[in-house]
């Protein structure tokens, strides 16, 4: 049996929920009535709201492309600059347009990473169309007696794989004659494939980072078109010219990048494989910033050293040359991802260090971690500190200023009449790095803890031709002349005849030349003698020897490059010295092109014992 009490706390619970339910549909009604029964728009003024859709159309599909043409951005993100190390900065520029790198190194050696969120592409889109869809025009409908005010643009995107959908809440009051209407949303939907592309590239993205697959071209383009391991007959130096190994280096680069595709093809070295339905290429330019260095090098020459010629090494019966140069390589790529005419674009850092591709975390990564947060130009504490410039003679230099902390180089300002006064980070071991024009690059150790000043001579750099002047030439000589300071350690080389000039400072040098025949010799084969003292007695123990001898084969050999002349020499040049003469004349002798390998070790031996004589004339 219910009780009537309970009746009437029923009845009263069910008003309640109806008054809910009827609150909330008129609520839902007035929020949601434009989308769910949308204003009608009178024929009077359908064409100025029809019109007003195609400008947001037109805008929304300007915006798109500039999205995909800069990697997701409109506005770029804070500019990063490089450095001659790191030559990336924050940004490429490609066609005079800056695209922002989804991850790159800045020049104090930190990691930056710019990949945009899906919501920070639609933001961005929002953004720009709030500012542009102002500037939608209605010019032909006022001269018909319409007017037209606009409100204040609210944007909404919503980005899906193969369209974009544009959301607009701005009051349209348009007027003509009597009959007034206003309309407050606006929707258009684009055909466009920027999601897919945006998806296409993330995964390109994510891959390249976890396997570096683009870095491990970069090291078969390295080990095909330039010398890094190796080891050829010869009895001459093999000599190569670096800046002609990195010219050839960055035109295999734009071209076998270029060749990258993603097809079917599987068996197609150039065929990357990835998981992506998009058509991609892979864009470098040797005009991009880039920085090639190669190590061990005699300035722009490196050069590796025969085996087989020196003293006691004869029994070999040839000369050959090994070789291992280390690389560290930086350049830009542009990745560039296309789907029915559009093309999404991002630039990533390509980086070998040592020959290799860089790692994902070595110890070099796990230091920078620590100082991610930190700008070592900026962030940290400075201190002031004078420096001033002088040269040999005691007079003022200008010059351009740097501070190297730890890995960061902080430019801090130019001297003026020889003398900048500055605030240079704080720094224990820093150092002061100098560059003037005509005169040499100046390093020195500068603690600047505590602030002080700092006086820097710097040495003049004089441009100096060099001859050779060999006694008995026969015309087909070539000769590698090296100067090697006694003050720094540095060392200068020319091939000669190709290259006659140098850019020496006043100091003390080891001067080496040698010279070879640039013709071909045939050594025929032969037999040598070698004998050995080998021990006699019972089981060798009593202390006596004897010479036992053996018969070795040399095969016969067509040897270029012969060494027939060369020497060394200690010299010193002050400035004066230098500033009065012309060009440097080594004078030496050459010997007869030997006909047999012994020949040859006698010249060897000969070239390391002769001195040549070197003056400035």
């Amino acid at each position: 049996m219910v009780r009537r009490g309970a009746e009437k706390k029923g009845q009263v619970t069910i008003f309640v929920i109806i008054a809910i339910v009827i609150v909330v549909a008129a609520a839902s009604y007035f929020i949601f009535k434009d989308t769910l029964f949308p204003t009608k728009v009178s024929t009077t003024f359908e064409p100025v709201e029809t019109n007003f859709l195609n400008c947001i159309q037109e805008k929304a599909l300007v915006g798109i492309k500039i999205l995909e043409s800069k990697g997701g951005y409109i506005e770029n993100p804070n500019f990063i600059s490089g450095s001659q190390y790191m030559p990336f900065s924050s940004q490429l520029d490609f066609l005079g347009v800056g695209i922002p790198y989804w991850s790159s190194i800045s020049g104090n050696n930190l990691p930056i990473d710019q990949v945009p969120t899906k919501s920070e592409i639609q933001n961005q889109l929002q953004d720009y169309l709030n500012r542009e869809i102002q500037n939608c025009k209605f010019n032909s409908f006022y001269s018909e007696g319409f007017q037209i005010i606009k409100g204040k643009t609210t944007s909404e995107v919503s980005l899906s794989n193969n369209f974009v959908k544009v959301f607009v809440d701005m009051d349209l009051k348009m007027t003509k004659g009597d009959e007034t209407q206003t309309i407050t949303n606006h929707q258009v939907e684009v055909d466009s494939e920027l999601g897919n592309l945006y998806n296409d590239a993330l995964e390109f993205y994510n891959k390249e980072k976890s396997e570096n697959f683009l870095e491990n071209y970069s090291v078969d383009i390295l080990r095909n078109y330039a010398p890094v391991d190796g080891v050829e007959l010869t009895c001459a130096p093999k000599v190569w010219n670096a800046d002609t190994i990195f010219g050839t280096l960055k035109n295999a680069t734009e071209a076998n990048f270029f060749a990258l595709r993603n097809n079917n093809n599987d068996t197609d070295y150039f065929n990357l494989k990835l998981p992506i339905d998009s058509g991609l290429r892979i864009l470098n330019s040797a005009s991009w910033p880039n920085s090639y260095e190669v190590s061990p090098a005699s300035s722009q020459i490196l050069v590796a050293k025969p085996v087989g010629t020196q003293e006691g090494l004869g029994i070999i019966g040839f000369c050959y040359v090994p070789y291992h140069f280390v690389y560290n390589i930086r350049y830009p790529v542009l990745i560039q991802l296309t789907r029915n005419d559009e093309i999404f674009q991002f630039p990533l850092p390509i980086i070998l260090d040592g020959n290799f591709p860089r790692g994902t975390q070595n110890e070099t990564d796990k230091v920078n971690v620590s100082f991610q947060d930190i700008d070592l130009c900026n962030d940290v504490a400075k201190s002031n500190a004078t420096i001033s410039l002088v040269n040999a003679n005691g007079n003022s230099v200008d010059g351009n200023i740097s501070y190297e902390c730890f890995s960061s180089s902080c430019y801090v300002g130019s001297t003026t009449s020889g003398v900048l006064q500055t605030r240079v980070p704080q720094c224990a071991n820093g150092k002061i790095v100098v560059d003037s024009p005509g005169y040499k690059e100046a390093i020195q150790e500068f603690s600047s803890v505590s602030g002080g000043s700092s006086i820097i001579a710097l040495s003049k750099i004089y441009p100096k031709k060099v001859s050779l002047k060999l006694n008995n030439a026969k015309g087909n000589e070539n000769s590698i002349v090296t100067f090697t300071s006694q003050d720094s350690s540095e060392t200068y080389t020319l091939l000669y005849p190709q290259n006659k000039k140098l850019n020496l400072t006043a100091g003390n040098y080891d001067v080496q030349v040698y010279t070879y025949d640039n013709s071909s010799i045939k050594f025929p084969a032969s037999t040598s003698q070698q004998c050995v003292q080998v021990p006699s007695g019972i089981l060798g123990i009593v202390g006596i020897t004897h010479e036992e001898c053996s018969n070795v084969p040399v095969p016969e050999q067509n040897l270029t490059n012969i060494l027939v002349a060369g020497g060394k020499a200690k010299v010193s040049f002050t400035e004066e010295d230098l500033a009065k003469s012309n060009k440097i004349q080594i004078t030496f002798d050459r010997y007869n092109s030997p006909s047999s390998l012994n020949e040859l070790q006698v010249i060897y031996t000969l070239v390391d014992a002769k001195s040549v004589e070197v003056k400035l004339i």
